[in-house]
């Protein structure tokens, strides 16, 4: 795996991955009913068979459609709703933030629960694959081959997680569909958290089969992140440093190759010189820990580190240039 999106080699890891999970299926007996290579299956191959998933919650708002697997565009992605799977994952999700850390995305009040799709929301989500597609298709093309639900959450606990254990679904809190407070359109905000989520899926796919840290004789060093207030692995550092070059391409892309207005287009620069200030802290960092990385990790952070400075020195070579580069 390297930075730049790689729909053939991300297919790659995705079979290695799925075969393992059918050959723990098929010697626990698990997953009957469940389809290939769905984030339910996943899951029946964590529990072993040997465990009951929680119910999902009961309730929820009146007025979504649970909607089917839906193609947007040439994508066929399942539009989750509420299910057990989902449910126990967000449980996890919700167990692993700090005491106190509360994020301020949402509008339903605290906590975070899966809600069903409304019509409004897929019609955002085949704008952001349209454009996407437009602009940057190797990244979209990625996340076909990984992506296979796509999960909103209501509450304002969480903005967005991926779960190794449901591997195959990203989570995504249904804000990031509207207009943010910044004017950030929702198809924008849309394709930054569905880059941000995907390429977590793509990261932990390839770990499988690659690893990209040298294994520790104990639980390892934890660093700070440029995307999280507490101390995390070394392996979330890895992770937010591919995530974040990537999201650094992908507003470039956006302010370069598609119709905004003025107040968007300010947006859009913006978010991308604060996206760039932390793509650079994750590199910086990830540099100081270079001897904890195999040759297969030095090599994606090699190229998170050329790729960064190509974009800076994109920037400084530009009649009006996007954004200043590191701060």
């Amino acid at each position: 795996m390297l930075v730049t999106p790689d729909a053939v080699a991300a297919r790659r890891a995705e079979d290695a991955l799925w075969r393992a999970t059918d050959a723990v299926l098929r010697r626990s007996r698990a997953g009957e009913g469940v389809p290939p290579r769905h984030p339910a299956r996943k899951a029946a191959a964590h529990r072993g068979g040997t465990e009951t998933p929680p119910p999902a919650p009961a309730g929820g708002d009146p007025a979504a459609v649970p909607l089917p697997r839906t193609a947007v565009g040439r994508w066929a992605v399942d539009l989750a709703g509420p299910a057990p799977h989902l449910h126990a994952a967000v449980g996890r999700a919700l167990a692993s933030i700090p005491p106190g850390r509360e994020t301020t995305t949402g509008a339903e009040g605290p906590g975070a629960a899966v809600r069903a799709w409304e019509t409004g929301q897929v019609a955002v989500l085949a704008e952001t694959a349209e454009r996407l597609g437009r602009i940057w298709p190797a990244m979209l093309a990625e996340l076909e081959e990984g992506v296979r639900q796509i999960v909103l959450l209501g509450g304002r606990a969480i903005d967005g997680f991926t779960d190794f254990t449901t591997h195959g679904a990203v989570f995504v809190n249904a804000s990031r569909l509207a207009t943010g407070r910044t004017g950030l359109p929702g198809w924008v905000r849309l394709a930054d958290a569905l880059v941000h989520e995907g390429t977590h899926t793509r990261c932990n796919a390839a770990a499988f089969s690659t690893p990209f840290l040298v294994p520790a004789t104990g639980p390892g060093p934890s660093v700070m992140t440029p995307l999280r207030p507490d101390p995390r692995p070394l392996t979330g550092l890895f992770q937010q440093t591919v995530v974040l070059v990537r999201q650094t391409v992908l507003y470039r892309l956006v302010h370069r190759g598609t119709p905004l207005s003025d107040a968007q287009r300010e947006a859009v620069a913006e978010r991308r010189d604060r996206l760039m200030e932390k793509a650079f802290q994750g590199v910086d960092t990830l540099g100081r820990h270079r001897a904890a990385l195999t040759p297969a990790g030095e090599a994606v952070r090699a190229e998170a580190a050329g790729l960064l400075a190509a974009e800076a020195a994109r920037d400084e070579a530009c009649t009006g240039r996007l954004s200043g580069g590191r701060a």
